[in-house]
């Protein structure tokens, strides 16, 4: 392999690893309020259990699962 293909590589590796680890939890936590552990929690384990549409879903259905947890579990903890 030439330098050139090797530096290009490894600069889609690294890119790729920024976006996908510190970028797009970031974005994605402040678009539906969701912190961004739990965005790659969920992306990660979506993806494993059902590929490319479990990562897609996996954070709106984060997000919809930490509102039912705030408005229906928390209320009634702080009620009793």
């Amino acid at each position: 392999m030439s330098p050139i293909a090797i530096a290009t590589a490894i600069f889609y590796v690294l890119y790729r690893v920024a976006e996908d680890y510190l970028l797009v939890p970031r974005i994605m936590g402040k678009a539906v309020q969701v912190p961004g552990v739990v965005t790659v929690l969920a992306v990660l384990v979506g993806g494993t259990l059902l590929g490319i549409i479990g990562a897609l879903v996996a954070i709106p259905i984060a997000a919809a699962l930490r509102l039912v947890l705030r408005e229906v579990t928390f209320p009634r903890l702080d009620r009793s």
